[in-house]
């Protein structure tokens, strides 16, 4: 018979977000009856998915090979001697930015994987729903997306990715049809020929909106509004940063230029409340995120419905594995968050998905990016 030490048994699981509080000190490896966990130290600075030379763990039964030789990014996997997707070996890690210190999460065999009624209800003053929706899914597959908006019912809803094609006319009446009321819709102008270049972001509200404004010239995809709330203005950015690229990539600069941008658009209106939020694409630093933050704004801390996940973005088609891309930003002095989550309706329990029209594999269908949700309260 096989005893696992208790020092090396985890009582509870480990949430993979990179903070670390839920490991004991001096433990580097543990398990519980789903996942097998690890904790790991590099000495110098990297993103594991994006290191100079390959770096070999065994997390389980499996054999973990980031930045493998010969294709130098990402993520390859072997069970024994047979070479697997990492996402079938169910590989997530934390942080997916520059760190030297990591932990790693795998699927036991027999998965006994936690699920647990869920609910949507809101706990706030207002409802802010942060989405990439892929290629301009949101109008392309409005019967998935309904289903998904009807169980959000965002307030404000702030999109990256609509297809440049796409109006501010088409999303409001493609809102007003699924969520009823009166629905207001401002994108930024879409730049280039490639269809890529063309994608745009945007804020849509059922709230009065004061006025939306410029954030930055092209090719960043963002735009601004302010809108009351219980006679507040609160504003808002939806932002898409620059794609791809290591930290010392051009692309890791561009993204820090775009934030700087951002920056300057909020310094320069002196509004004291604010929700910022979209797809950073923090696939180097985080130092784009801080630029924005500067010492006065506060990250949302949401997880999936599990409560064991804080990743945003995944492909099952890609080496890369699942990641925290998409992060909200507030204003902490003036605003509350009363509740927060990120939407896999994969997590979701029979009973929750039956009881609110949902499919299992909606939001992975819909798009490689998931929800990202938050409930305000207004302070002062």
């Amino acid at each position: 018979m096989h005893f696992i030490p208790l020092l090396c048994l985890a009582l509870s699981p480990i949430q993979i977000d990179g903070s670390f509080a839920d490991w004991k000190e001096g433990v580097n490896t543990q398990e519980d009856s789903s996942y097998f966990y690890k904790r790991i130290s590099i000495q110098e600075e990297g993103c594991l998915q994006q290191l100079p030379e390959q770096l070999v763990i065994e997390v389980g039964q499996y054999t973990v090979i980031f930045s493998p030789n010969g294709k130098g990014y990402g993520v390859s996997c072997k069970k024994g001697e047979k070479w697997i997707s990492p996402y079938e070996a169910g590989i997530v890690f934390a942080p997916t930015t520059v760190s030297t210190t990591f932990e790693i999460r795998a699927n036991k065999q027999s998965i006994d994987r936690p699920v647990h009624p869920f609910s949507f209800s809101k706990e706030g003053d207002f409802r802010v729903v942060s989405w990439n929706v892929q290629f301009g899914n949101l109008l392309d597959d409005k019967d998935r997306s309904a289903r998904i908006l009807k169980v959000l019912q965002p307030d404000v809803l702030l999109i990256q990715e609509l297809d440049g094609e796409d109006t501010s006319v088409l999303l409001e009446q493609f809102l007003k049809e699924t969520l009823g009321g009166r629905w207001n819709a401002k994108l930024n102008e879409p730049n280039g020929t490639q269809r890529h270049h063309r994608l745009v972001s945007a804020i849509a509200t059922s709230a009065p909106m004061l006025q939306s404004f410029t954030v930055c010239t092209p090719p960043l995809k963002a735009i601004g509004s302010t809108t009351y709330f219980k006679e507040k203005p609160v504003n808002f950015i939806s932002l898409h940063l620059r794609c791809c690229g290591g930290p010392t990539s051009e692309a890791e600069l561009q993204r820090q230029e775009e934030a700087k941008e951002i920056h300057n658009t909020v310094s320069n209106m002196q509004s004291p409340r604010w929700v910022i939020a979209g797809d950073w694409n923090l696939v180097g630093t985080k130092k784009p995120l801080t630029i924005v933050q500067s010492d006065f704004l506060a990250s949302v801390q949401a997880y999936q419905p599990d409560g064991l996940l804080n990743a945003t973005w995944s492909d099952s088609t890609s080496s890369f594995t699942p990641g925290r891309l998409d992060w909200m930003l507030y204003s902490p002095t003036f605003l509350r968050v009363s509740k927060s989550f990120v939407l896999d309706s994969s997590d979701l329990d029979s009973n929750t998905l039956l009881a609110n029209d949902l499919l299992s594999e909606d939001t992975k269908e819909l798009s490689d990016h998931l929800p990202l949700v938050a409930d305000f309260i207004i302070l002062k």
